[in-house]
């Protein structure tokens, strides 16, 4: 058994392949690297684009490649070696996949899938520390959460730092209109920063806005958008 599995000693990555094409590669590949900075991982070989590309390529059909990175070695808290290991899986999916592309943000998001339902917050507070804003193996809180999504029957979970701030939806980001403006929680909220809202961010970070987002802004927004790797960006509310 490896340090991921043991201890949580590790974070993982899912990517969307679609028509043979990962269209997120970089912003992947932007996070797994911020993701090993944080985790003070180490590794030995190249995670680039060939590398990211051999994996996700390799099932040859469309759906949802995840690909774990933990510590190697053994040892219990205190490890071994900071050295990089990995595996990996893959599992089918034809959802719709959407990301906007011309200049227009605003009239891009209108031809956006919609998966319109009823937003809940959790009660429970996300902590604000840099190894919860990457997808870590370490995941107890969201399983918890998507307990309690699942008990109170809500279609999308709103979860709140210890600050009181919506810092993301239990499997994506956000991202909400007003008016003619775009808003994302602030990057120092404690969420995880996103493939998607990364792309969103180096595309149309003229038109977007980072703050403090309430639940008051949710419920008075024009719009509220799921940002998330494996189906883009769809309208949720």
């Amino acid at each position: 058994m490896n340090r991921g599995f043991l201890f949580g000693d590790g974070f993982f990555e899912t990517i969307r392949v679609v028509n043979g094409n990962l269209p997120l590669l970089q912003t992947h590949i932007d996070r797994i690297n911020d993701a090993l900075e944080i985790y003070q991982i180490v590794p030995s070989f190249l995670v680039d684009e060939d590398f990211i590309r051999s994996i996700a390529l390799s099932y040859q059909q469309d759906g949802i490649v995840r690909i774990n990175f933990f510590r190697d070695g053994k040892g219990q808290y205190t490890p071994e070696t900071d050295e990089l290991a990995f595996d990996h899986s893959f599992r089918e999916s034809d959802a719709p996949f959407f990301l906007p592309t011309s200049l227009d943000l605003e009239a891009d998001l209108k031809k956006a899938p919609l998966a319109l339902g009823i937003l809940g917050i959790y009660p429970e507070p996300k902590p604000i520390v840099p190894w919860m804003t990457v997808k870590s193996l370490s995941s107890i809180y969201y399983v918890l959460a998507a307990k309690y999504k699942q008990e109170k029957q809500v279609d999308h979970l709103l979860l709140q730092n210890t600050e009181g701030h919506i810092c993301e939806e239990l499997i994506s980001n956000i991202l909400i209109q007003k008016g003619e403006d775009f808003f994302i929680p602030s990057l120092k909220s404690g969420g995880v920063n996103g493939a998607t809202q990364r792309f969103l961010l180096r595309n149309y970070g003229f038109t977007i806005t980072e703050k403090a987002i309430t639940m008051n802004d949710i419920k008075n927004a024009d719009a509220v958008y799921s940002c998330k790797g494996s189906t883009g960006v769809s309208r949720v509310r």
